[in-house]
């Protein structure tokens, strides 16, 4: 490996030299150094990230959150000092509540005044400065720290990025001084190898394991529910399912744990399954279920699974937990499972019982939720029909294959998800605007395959979409935003019906702080960027609208569908 001559060198050397692909930044006078050192690796060919310019700090984290989330591989964001940081914040919040690892850095203004490389030489070097930087982020990372000696470098990179990979995974924060980016190191220094490396995944004690197989073994109601899926969950939870015949709930989905046409898939509400079930598994679960509105058995044992099952950085959570297990999600179903089939549970009465009543019944279910997508028969069209009709032409045109990126624009109950990777919902911390710019992050790490970002109207707002759409023209992008425009902030209207159903606000034909009209132009700002736009009013103008928009993605151009839909109450989203 080439030998750095600056710490900004080395710190980029080190990144990649650890496996980042990406470094997302969006620069400002303490960039100075990076920048002199992505100009010299250009010229040289040395082996460093990829420096993506981003206009604005919300795109950093969620395009990092993005491609994290289809590819296992954490990258690195940098924003300009306390004003950037504190833009991106919001970024932090939701791969923090996601368990989404990220190297996040941002420069730090000079700490000298004078007689230095990068020392103080504008005003805002003065007004920038801060006695704690950090405190910004410290509740949302998993570790943070400023470089204020240039030989520790790579250690400072290793010891985030081990942390961050760390379960449970989030973001690190790093800060990084100017005057000690431009610092020229000793003679031969090196990159060398890690000198740290990121914590086993934590398993099951076997004896809490066996507690968990003697409450299945017995339970003629069991339950489980996730938020979170990924690879090896999906591919272990769906055989669990089948074999064992339990019904799965995914409330809130922020990413699939299991099909949605699978046999035991038992959608997204468990209010019903709550209600019946005598034992109930939660992987790996903030939020489990509603505790005003979905009741549990008096008699039902809870088992809370996962790499911290008590959301300990949480204030106040008071979910049942009758027994805690400190585990990966996978491993403990990998455990069970062995458990399970070593007792010969599988062939048991119990099971086939459950599997004779079970297996109509949730078809049945899974049915009457598609059939809510069915046409309307007027407009305007509802978020049900829209996100049945999206479904259905992304399975005709790209297969089991396609990415679905929701941000409260879709109702995922009436659409189909085959795939471990096929959707994924923003983390329960809702900070609005993670959707396109984290659909960008995924189509930047396959761009091969068709990637949709559905959004409501203010989530797009959120996003700072200029800076999405000059994103995606500038990488050669070809998403395809689908925006649902119903000119209302329905999570604050369904909030304030929920808390006053009979309430003023809620008669009003207007609800206060709750309008977003006049709405802008939508298709105008993709096509201020090249981009290819249309409005769709009408539900029969829908499937031919997006056939036209996925041909012009699939030139990787990007487009963009304004939808126009109603605002009905969901009861879960």
């Amino acid at each position: 490996m080439t030998l750095p001559e600056t710490v900004a060198e080395a710190y980029l050397l080190a990144l990649k030299d650890r496996g980042v692909d990406y470094l997302f930044g969006n620069a400002g006078t303490d960039f100075a150094p990076v920048i002199e050192a992505l100009a010299k690796a250009d010229e040289e060919g040395l082996e460093v990230p990829r420096a993506v310019e981003i206009i604005h700090e919300t795109l950093t984290t969620g395009m990092a959150h993005g491609y994290f989330l289809v590819t296992g591989r954490p990258q690195a964001a940098m924003v300009h000092v306390n004003v950037g940081l504190a833009n991106a914040v919001m970024g932090l919040i939701n791969a923090s509540r996601g368990q989404v690892p990220i190297l996040f850095a941002s420069g730090r203004t000079p700490v000298t005044e004078q007689g230095r490389i990068g020392s103080r030489n504008a005003p805002i070097h003065w007004g920038q400065e801060m006695f704690d930087q950090g405190g910004l982020v410290r509740e949302f990372v998993k570790w943070d720290n400023e470089l204020r000696v240039g030989e520790q470098v790579v250690d400072m990179v290793d010891r985030a990025l081990s942390i961050s990979m760390s379960e449970p995974k989030g973001p690190t924060y790093l800060s990084l001084p100017r005057e000690v980016l431009a610092e020229a190191l000793p003679d031969g220094f090196e990159i060398g190898a890690p000198v740290t490396s990121a914590a086993s995944a934590p398993h099951p004690d076997p004896a809490a394991i066996e507690q968990v197989v003697e409450l299945l073994a017995r339970a003629e109601h069991p339950l489980i529910i996730t938020s979170m899926g990924g690879r090896d969950l999906f591919d272990l939870l769906g055989p669990f399912a089948e074999r064992f015949a339990v019904p799965v709930s995914q409330f809130w989905r922020v990413s699939c744990a299991i099909a949605t046409d699978h046999p035991f898939s038992a959608g997204e509400v468990p209010k019903a399954d709550l209600a019946a079930a005598d034992v109930v598994v939660v992987l790996n679960t903030m939020v489990p279920w509603m505790m005003h509105s979905m009741p549990l058995r008096d008699d039902a044992t809870v088992v809370a699974i996962g790499p911290d099952p008590h959301f300990a950085d949480i204030p106040v959570r008071s979910f049942r937990a009758d027994l805690s297990i400190t585990s990966d999600a996978a491993a403990a179903i990998a455990a069970i499972a062995a458990g399970l089939e070593a007792a010969g549970v599988a062939e048991s009465d119990l099971v086939a019982g459950r599997r004779k009543v079970l297996g109509p019944e949730l078809a049945a279910r899974r049915a009457r939720s598609r059939a809510a997508g069915e046409h309307p028969g007027g407009t305007p069209m509802t978020p049900e029909f829209m996100s049945r009709v999206i479904s259905d032409v992304l399975h005709e045109v790209s297969g089991p294959d396609a990415i679905v990126v929701n941000e409260l624009g879709l109702e995922p109950s009436v659409m189909t998800f085959s795939n471990w990777d096929s959707y994924f919902g923003p983390s329960i911390s809702a900070g609005l605007g993670w959707g396109v710019p984290a659909a960008l992050g995924m189509k930047l790490a396959h761009p091969d395959r068709t990637v949709v970002a559905c959004t409501g109207d203010g989530s797009y707002v959120f996003a700072n979409p200029a800076a999405c759409h000059q994103t995606a023209a500038s990488l050669g992008l070809g998403l395809l935003t689908i925006v649902a425009d119903n000119r209302v902030w329905n999570a604050v209207r369904r909030s304030t019906i929920a808390v006053y159903p009979e309430g003023r606000a809620a008669a009003s034909a207007r609800m206060p702080l709750s309008s977003l009209d006049p709405a802008p132009d939508y298709p105008k700002i993709v096509e201020a960027y090249g981009g290819h736009g249309e409005h769709v009013s009408e539900p029969d103008q829908l499937r031919p609208a997006l056939e036209r928009a996925l041909a012009v993605t699939a030139t990787g151009r990007q487009a963009l569908l304004s939808v126009h839909c109603s605002y009905p109450d969901f009861a879960h989203h």
